[in-house]
């Protein structure tokens, strides 16, 4: 990129990090044979501010009612103005509010889960727009690949499940895992269980039934029946040919 095209680019994300009339006429002083119409520039920044706002919005619904309408007001501004929107999608503008809102958390007072829960809600999004894709078929049992593992202080999973029915999550120490349901194509999220750890564990090294049934006491019916159902869930994808 040319130097003047780069510090043309520089100063558009200085306006569009706060539009109004100063920083405008600062953008202008900067580039005085720029003849763009003020009106359209103006509009512009407008334009970019309300969807930012949009997709945070969109993005972190649960978090915006936790923190409350004056703070998250607040959050946003200050998030803009810090993180001018350059990003193309406009989605993957929020990928840093999660870490900007913990370091925002003492200064406004916030509840502590505030900041695990955005990032809750950011992963959540994130492995529903993953571009990794499950693929068709598998020799042997495979992990999804957009399983995100969480960890937090907080019950969040039980939390977001009641879309805001609960006061605050509970607190406690909890595994949260999340992927993409390789059918169905959502998210999927759940505290993580003894079963779907052991799953995972013999997705990750490749042991068998009969391994695992030696090393842990359980029957290879009671084993497969639990393989069964986190294949069901989309946790792990089953060999195409039902073997091992």
């Amino acid at each position: 990129m040319k130097p003047s095209l780069r510090a043309f680019f520089d100063s558009m994300g200085a306006y569009l990090s706060e539009p109004g009339t100063a920083s405008l006429d600062a953008l202008y002083a900067r580039h005085p044979e720029w003849d763009a119409p003020r009106e359209r520039v103006s509009l512009y920044g407008d334009f970019v501010r309300g969807h930012v706002r949009a997709a945070l919005e969109k993005v972190f619904p649960l978090t915006r009612d936790a923190v409350g309408q004056d703070a998250w007001g607040a959050l946003v501004r200050d998030f803009t103005r810090t993180r001018p929107a350059r990003h193309h999608e406009l989605n993957h503008l929020c990928e840093g509010f999660p870490a900007f809102l913990a370091d925002a958390t003492a200064s406004l007072g916030l509840a502590p889960f505030a900041a695990p829960l955005a990032r809750f809600e950011w992963t959540d999004f994130a492995v529903y727009a993953a571009e990794d894709a499950s693929p068709t078929s598998v020799a042997r049992l495979t992990a999804n690949p957009t399983l995100v593992v969480l960890e937090h202080d907080f019950q969040l999973c039980a939390y977001v499940r009641a879309r805001g029915a609960l006061a605050a999550p509970e607190p406690g120490a909890e595994l949260a895992l999340l992927w993409r349901h390789p059918g169905l194509l959502k998210t999927y999220f759940m505290a993580a269980t003894s079963p779907a750890l052991l799953v995972l564990k013999m997705a990750v090294e490749g042991l068998s039934l009969a391994e695992v049934s030696t090393a842990t006491g359980m029957s290879q019916a009671e084993l497969r029946a639990t393989v069964m159902l986190q294949a069901r869930e989309g946790l792990v994808l089953l060999p195409t040919d039902g073997e091992g």
